[in-house]
């Protein structure tokens, strides 16, 4: 046992010394080309980035029946980039009897009728809620105020992803409400590339208020842990660590950077234009909720939108102290592999620390008095910290750039990248989406398109 203390320090302080490395030679070259140079990029020309797609509406005229592709019921201008790509493109098999089935969760529909003069000033929450990020949380509380919450809006009971069309899609959520009390609705999935949510459009964004919740990608990743066993395979043959990067392993619900694919529709390898379709979708919800805002915004702004009201979910008092996480199960863990987990997940820390920056950002412009103080830190740094006991100074935040409501530029994704994607975003067909998922119409793994085995 003593002979090997040396040999586990040695290896805790190589893995110290290579990170902060990797940290500084990383930030540097994002801090030279992630913004300036792709943006240069789009406007030259010369990127994959540079032209997207110009999207002309199909005259589909029953929803939910064409058995048009969504590659076939556009026409492009020349090749569809990789990162818009989603498999599979066609429409699900749709049952012939595809009609709303009300879920068991809706507590307050025994009397609903509704009303214009009362409902129609109202506002429908549409949440993208993404595996592990405390969406279950949010849908406890909107159960108790509204007449019908979907914990999972499930596309083969008619609740959701009826169509690519925004307007059919938005149409399709207030009739909902009108109907059946439906004033809660929670896109439980991973959104292909070219479905729009938040939807861009303001008609379509109509007597709607969008609303997602980015927790830490660690933390997702450890609730992820409990559930596979990660102390105790570590990185055996059979660790998630190698399946998730096999192509045809992974899945809607991978612990690798759940949170960028869910947000941008990455099925395969992630890329920075996935990471901007990200960006691009954060910029678009009325309220981007950062987990340690959580309290904030549920209390200061998602309770007044309807005006709930109750002393256990929709009362004044903010609790400073953060929630408290269950036991790390990565605490027995090879630290060397802990490290090879928190670079495998830059992709999404980096969204998240532009979630946090509109979370900061957004309640501030609503009023939110008394906010915690943004870290500053990059959450990537934060977590190497945590687990390899590397102390983050001013000196080391001289060379990288510091998550702040000032730096917002830096982190956002180029302008022209977004405006493209709201041109696909808005210009899609009326196909219904094939997604995988809860309460999807296809059930199973993806098809990826890849040679590879």
């Amino acid at each position: 046992m003593k002979n090997r203390v040396p040999l586990v320090l040695a290896g805790l302080l190589n893995l110290v010394a290579w990170s902060v490395v990797f940290v500084v030679i990383v930030s540097l070259k994002c801090e030279r080309g992630h913004n300036n140079t792709e943006a240069t990029r789009i406007r030259n020309n010369k990127s994959e980035s540079a032209a997207l797609p110009v999207i002309i509406a199909s005259n589909t005229a029953n929803i939910g029946h064409s058995t048009t592709s969504i590659s076939t019921a556009v026409k492009k201008t020349f090749d569809e980039p990789s990162y818009l790509q989603w498999n599979p493109s066609t429409p699900p098999n749709i049952p012939n009897d595809w009609k709303f089935t009300r879920p068991r969760f809706c507590k307050n529909i025994a009397n609903f009728r509704y009303d214009n003069a009362t409902h129609g000033k109202q506002t429908i929450i549409v949440h993208h809620h993404m595996q592990h990020n405390a969406g279950t949380r949010l849908w406890g509380t909107a159960r108790e105020f509204v007449p019908c919450a979907l914990r999972s809006c499930w596309q083969k009971y008619k609740h959701c992803m009826v169509s690519y069309d925004e307007n059919v899609e938005a149409n399709h959520i207030r009739d909902n409400f009108k109907k059946y009390g439906v004033q809660y609705h929670s896109y439980e999935l991973m959104l292909p590339p070219r479905f729009s949510l938040p939807f861009v459009s303001e008609e379509a964004r109509r007597d709607l208020f969008f609303t997602t919740i980015v927790r830490d990608p660690f933390k997702r990743l450890l609730t992820y842990a409990r559930r596979h066993n990660y102390t105790e395979i570590g990185y055996k043959e059979e660790s998630p660590f190698w399946i998730d990067l096999q192509t045809g392993n992974q899945g809607p619900y991978a612990g690798d950077n759940l949170n960028a694919r869910w947000l941008s529709g990455a099925q395969e390898q992630l890329s920075n234009d996935h990471v901007n379709i990200a960006k691009c979708r954060l910029q678009l919800f009325d309220l981007v909720i950062a987990d340690k805002l959580y309290e904030y915004a549920l209390k200061k702004v998602i309770c007044p939108l309807n005006n709930w009201k109750g002393a256990l979910y929709c009362n004044d008092k903010i609790k400073k102290i953060e929630r408290q996480s269950k036991p790390d199960p990565l605490n027995e863990t090879d630290p060397m592999l802990i490290g090879a987990w928190i670079e495998r997940l830059r992709p999404s820390f980096e969204i998240y620390d532009y979630a946090r920056i509109l979370s900061w950002k957004q309640m501030e412009e609503r009023g939110v008095q008394d906010l915690p103080v943004l870290s500053e830190v990059p959450s990537y740094m934060e977590t190497l910290a945590r687990y390899t006991n590397l102390e983050v100074t001013d000196s080391h935040l001289k060379n990288i750039r510091r998550v702040s409501v000032k730096n917002e530029g830096y982190f956002q994704p180029p302008v022209e990248f977004c405006d493209g994607m709201k041109r696909v975003w808005t210009s899609n067909p009326d196909v219904v989406p094939n997604v995988i998922g809860i309460g999807t119409i296809s059930r199973g793994d993806f098809v990826l398109h890849s040679d590879n085995t």
